[in-house]
């Protein structure tokens, strides 16, 4: 037999790992990213739903934007799980906030806190127009451009 040298097997064995830890973090990563933008998406979008709906009762509105919200499609989302979602009218003011959470699969991977988790929120507000207000904004632009 012949005597060779071991010293690739030991750096592969120790650099190995640790590229595949880096390569796995990357992932999660972007996973966080990208369920954080359609965390985001979803919510800009209900808001804006919510002050585009023709209703001048509150009562109906708040019953619409729960079925909106439970029919929320959520298995689009890869790696988290959102956690809150709420919707207000307060005034003529129409906000939704929502908040998520991603967890890790291997616990030490989040050096920032001492949690296992990742977590985000957002929130989106829209004032809603009344038809008269409307109205009166397209009178003023006309006259504002000369038409």
């Amino acid at each position: 037999m012949k005597n060779r040298n071991a010293y690739f097997t030991v750096e592969a064995a120790l650099v190995l790992p640790i590229v595949i830890g880096a390569m796995l973090f990357v992932i999660y990563t972007m996973l966080f990213q990208y369920d954080r933008c359609l965390l985001e998406q979803d919510i800009g979008a209900m808001a804006l739903w919510g002050s585009l709906v023709e209703t001048s009762d509150t009562e109906q509105l708040e019953q619409k934007t729960r079925e909106r919200m439970a029919a929320l499609y959520r298995e689009k989302y890869m790696a988290w799980r959102i956690t809150r979602l709420d919707a207000s009218l307060d005034g003529n003011r129409f906000r939704v906030e929502g908040a998520g959470q991603l967890t890790f699969p291997v616990p030490g991977w989040n050096f920032w806190n001492g949690d296992n988790v990742w977590g985000t929120q957002a929130s989106y507000g829209y004032g809603r127009l009344s038809p008269v207000t409307f109205i009166r904004l397209c009178h003023r632009f006309r006259e504002e451009t000369g038409r």
